[in-house]
């Protein structure tokens, strides 16, 4: 115990080390921030979307002034909490404001990892997922932790997690769990590497110990530059008693595998439940933040027997918004959602009807989707797909994407950077999507289950075994 109470004694000189930012270049960073949002982003480019923008710009100058007053910096999770009234002003995931690292910064984190990965449990607790090795023990899995560096955990995370990503609609559950699953990335963007950190558990007696971690040197291999096996993408097998097929996707990413192709591969899974007559069929997307709009739609046209729509409408911004002396032309294409001729073809592209596979390699079986807060983006257009249309059911978490207006498309051209030393990079989408079967707040799955501690340390999934039941009704 004595070893322990020295070890916190030393614990916030490790959290003094957070990274500073300048007290007078926060105004100009806000209004930098909250200018390119309302220039390129969907959201502000309606009457409604602008006030709701201008009405946090208006919190936030107001918060800014309060805290910087007669102080020479603030941290940087104190700019970036100041600034994130302007994120939640769209609703939109997709905007996302980091500490920026150069090339040679980004891998160093990346590679200095940390094996310690948590989701919050049905009573509030965080715990492990896999077991993790400490300096002295290894952890088994479902071990609750309760501290970080000597900082509550909760406490912590919600500290890192603003303006991150995956909370549409405001679901900042959803942003908490995705931070949670692997918290030491975000964590050494604002605290810089860690040699070392301190866990807090609680164990069986009630009481707490604490255990040193120490990072594991793994290469980052860029996914996006360098091919790899395509089990680490997708995966399909069978239910133990061979009744169902599970399809396992856990990016729909262009990338480019050493050993197989994704068309290639989802033809085979189809193929092989039609030829098997196997007519029940489990889509896991858990923890699949998204991808490419053709490998949803690939995938879809197995299971839909008509037409469908990728999108039911896409909306451009940039020269989308209304200009001095406008022509009534461009006043109608601007109201349309596209005025270049560019993105009226992308617009075009991304909402027209998409034919389903021929009769005989369709999939006519029962379908059931898992997903959880962090099937985003386009898996949780695939999600609505399936769910609105009345093709299956969904099951697990309720997903950090909208099922009402989602944001698509990569930020162009140079990296938006922030502050006079380039401390942060703001990630701004270009497209707002409406998905064919819109419907108010955050896609929510028909059977919501959430993990328990007691399952979690049984080795049990609990979201899997109900999608078996649920598909086997």
């Amino acid at each position: 115990m004595i070893r322990c109470i020295a070890l916190l004694l030393l614990l916030p000189s490790l959290l003094s080390a957070q990274k500073m930012f300048p007290a007078d270049a926060v105004p100009e960073a806000i209004e930098t921030i909250y200018n390119k949002i309302k220039n390129r982003h969907p959201y502000p480019a309606t009457i409604q979307g602008l006030k709701a923008l201008n009405a946090a710009h208006t919190q936030v100058q107001s918060e800014v002034k309060k805290t910087v007053d007669g102080r020479d910096s603030i941290t940087y999770t104190e700019f970036v909490g100041l600034a994130s009234p302007l994120q939640k002003a769209t609703n939109c995931g997709h905007l996302i404001l980091e500490p920026y690292l150069n090339t040679a910064a980004n891998s160093a984190v990346r590679e200095n990892h940390f094996p310690l990965h948590l989701i919050r449990v049905e009573n509030g607790d965080y715990v492990l997922l896999p077991e993790m090795q400490t300096t002295t023990d290894s952890l088994p899995i479902g071990t609750v932790i309760t501290a970080l560096n000597g900082q509550d955990i909760s406490s912590v995370l919600e500290e890192i997690a603003p303006f991150s990503g995956i909370n549409d609609d405001g679901n900042d559950e959803a942003l908490i769990y995705k931070v949670a699953r692997s918290p030491m990335s975000l964590y050494q963007r604002y605290f810089g590497l860690q040699d070392s950190i301190v866990v807090t558990v609680k164990i069986a007696t009630g009481t707490k110990k604490n255990y040193t971690i120490l990072p594991k040197k793994v290469k980052y291999v860029d996914p996006k530059k360098n091919k790899t096996p395509i089990a680490k993408t997708l995966k399909f097998n069978f239910s133990e008693d061979g009744t169902t097929g599970v399809l396992t996707i856990k990016k729909f990413s262009s990338y480019k595998f050493s050993d197989g192709n994704y068309y290639k591969f989802i033809h085979h899974v189809f193929d092989t439940l039609n030829t098997a007559g196997i007519d029940q069929l489990i889509i896991d997307i858990r923890d699949n933040s998204g991808g490419n709009s053709s490998r949803i739609s690939t995938l879809y046209r197995y299971l839909s027997d008509r037409k469908f729509y990728f999108t039911a409408g896409a909306r451009m911004t940039g020269p989308t918004r209304a200009q001095p002396n406008e022509s009534p032309k461009t006043t109608r294409r601007r109201e349309a959602g596209a005025v270049t001729r560019r993105d009226r073809k992308l617009q075009r592209s991304l909402s027209k009807p998409i034919k389903p596979m021929k009769k005989n390699k369709v999939y006519s079986g029962k379908v059931v989707v898992l997903i959880n807060e962090i099937s985003f983006s386009a898996s949780g257009i695939f999600a609505r797909m399936v769910q609105g249309s009345g093709r299956g059911q969904l099951v697990g978490g309720v997903s950090g994407a909208s099922a009402n207006i989602m944001y698509g498309a990569s930020k162009q051209g140079e990296p938006i950077l922030i502050g006079p030393d380039k401390n942060f990079e703001l990630k701004v989408n270009t497209i707002g999507l409406i998905p064919e079967y819109p419907a108010p707040g955050n896609i929510t799955p028909d059977h919501l289950v959430r993990a328990t501690l007691a399952g979690i340390q049984a080795g049990r999934d609990e979201q899997m075994e109900k999608a078996l039941e649920v598909v086997r009704e």
